[in-house]
């Protein structure tokens, strides 16, 4: 399906955030899409250099846009040759990335209403003729929700839409914790009860404030013990820097830390980000020289944030994409994440290629989280 402008429409390439209005922007992005706000992109450019962003405009202002970056060349998260096992494809060549740096949920932000399909289709052409232009193979929007990258492959005919990750999220019952708990299986509620009960005999206890600069600086360190621990080299240094990014575009402003003390000291900290009516999960510490058998990080990520979300008006947390078994278990449910790739002519993979792989995907995701998957895997069907 192809939808056209009426009118004409300027496309730019800004070097970065500071060069788009930031009320224009944010009017566009989601509260899902908080990764991908004004804030958040300014603090990128601040602690990792700027990203460049393309926009595109028509007489009545901005449409929509995309922040770009070149992804990484190590295995992991950002590492496309690790995304698709089994689909042969030129995952070794170089693409553009779209999306913001490091982050597991990209939507483009883009106008609603009757000139949203124009906009989509201009602007994955236009992806797909600067990859080009540039020397990439392709470019490529991972962690897409599966929902917005079929919206976008339909008024583009060289897009493919890949499966290749899921995330969580928990709608915030009126009631927060107790609510949930009241909606888990016996042994899942139990299980439940019985991580907090451990959490608090060893004299742990919770406070919600906001990161001054005292908490940021031993968040900081607690961030890097646990990155650490699960093979990143990103150390204290490199958090402090993200901190002061977000300090000087003051999306700071917006995070809200849940610390776990015992005997006075820090034990355990998670920052959130409360974006719309979302609460965001991002960085988790734990001092691991204490003794760390008492579930605090499903006591601060899940436990405690549901009563925070439902005291302060806000109706969803979002926990990102790792441990999803653990978070399904604990009530959330799991939403699909596709790649969406952007060719300037003929695709190298066939529609019937990329859709038996995404149904062999779903079946495997059918078979571990069955009931905690969210209505949009059925477009996998």
């Amino acid at each position: 399906m192809l939808s056209h402008f009426s009118q004409p429409v300027d496309p730019r390439l800004c070097s970065n955030i500071e060069h788009i209005d930031q009320h224009e922007w944010d009017a566009l992005v989601t509260s899902h899409n908080f990764f991908n706000s004004h804030g958040w992109l300014a603090a990128l450019d601040y602690s990792l250099g700027e990203g460049e962003v393309f926009t595109l405009y028509d007489s009545a202002g901005l449409l929509g846009g995309c922040p770009l970056w070149d992804g990484e060349d190590q295995p992991g998260l950002f590492y496309l040759s690790d995304y698709f096992p089994g689909l042969e494809g030129p995952w070794q060549q170089p693409f553009l990335w779209g999306g913001a740096r490091r982050s597991t949920h990209n939507e483009i932000p883009c106008v609603q209403g009757r000139r949203r399909g124009a906009a989509l289709s201009a602007i994955a052409k236009r992806l797909a003729q600067l990859a080009k232009r540039r020397g990439y193979y392709a470019a490529v929007i991972p962690y897409m929700p599966l929902r917005q990258a079929v919206e976008v492959a339909q008024y583009y005919p060289h897009a493919r839409v890949v499966m290749h990750s899921a995330e969580a999220s928990l709608t915030v019952p009126e009631g927060g914790l107790d609510s949930q708990l009241r909606q888990l299986r016996r042994n899942f509620r139990n299980r439940v009860r019985a991580e907090m009960a451990a959490f608090s005999q060893v004299g742990n206890t919770v406070e919600w404030c906001y990161p001054d600069e005292p908490l940021l600086k031993q968040a900081a360190e607690l961030i890097a013990e646990n990155r650490k621990k699960y093979g990143s080299h990103q150390g204290a240094d490199w958090m402090r820097r993200i901190f002061d990014g977000q300090k000087r575009s003051s999306i700071i402003s917006t995070a809200i830390a849940a610390v776990a003390r015992r005997d006075n000291q820090i034990v355990g900290i998670t920052i959130f980000y409360r974006f719309g009516y979302s609460l965001h999960a991002r960085y988790y510490g734990s001092d691991y020289q204490t003794e760390d058998k008492d579930y605090r990080y499903f006591v601060l990520n899940y436990y405690h944030s549901l009563d925070y979300a439902a005291k302060n008006g806000i109706s969803e947390c979002r926990f990102s994409i790792s441990a999803l078994r653990a978070k399904a278990q604990r009530g959330a449910k799991i939403e699909p994440l596709a790649a969406l790739l952007l060719f300037d002519n003929a695709s190298p993979l066939s529609i019937s290629e990329c859709e038996d792989y995404n149904r062999l995907f779903y079946q495997r995701y059918k078979q571990q989280y069955d009931r905690h998957l969210t209505s949009d895997w059925t477009l996998l069907n």
